[in-house]
C-alpha cells in the first residue's frame, strides 16, 4: 500500500523515536532546574555558617540569630 501513499495504521512503532518539541522543553527544564540548584547552593555556601551551603546557625534562646557573611570580619 505504500506504493499509493497510504501509511499503515501503527506504522510509527517501525521507526525509531525522534526528538520534538516536548523533548526540548523537557531538556530545557532540566537545564534551568539544575542551573537554579546550584545559584541557590552557591547562595547558601555565602550565608551559610563558615561557608557551608547545608550548615545551621547556633540559635540560643531569646536571641535574634547573628549571621556572618563569609565575607565580613567581625
Amino acid at each position: 500500500m505504500s506504493q499509493f501513499g497510504m501509511q499503515m495504521p501503527a506504522g510509527t512503532l517501525q521507526r525509531g523515536p525522534s526528538m520534538n518539541v516536548y523533548t526540548g522543553l523537557l531538556f530545557l527544564a532540566v537545564l534551568a532546574l539544575v542551573a537554579a540548584s546550584a545559584f541557590v547552593f552557591v547562595q547558601g555556601a555565602i550565608i551559610g555558617p563558615e561557608g557551608n551551603a547545608l550548615g545551621v546557625h547556633p540559635v540560643e534562646e531569646g536571641k535574634p540569630v547573628q549571621v556572618k557573611l563569609s565575607g565580613e570580619s567581625r
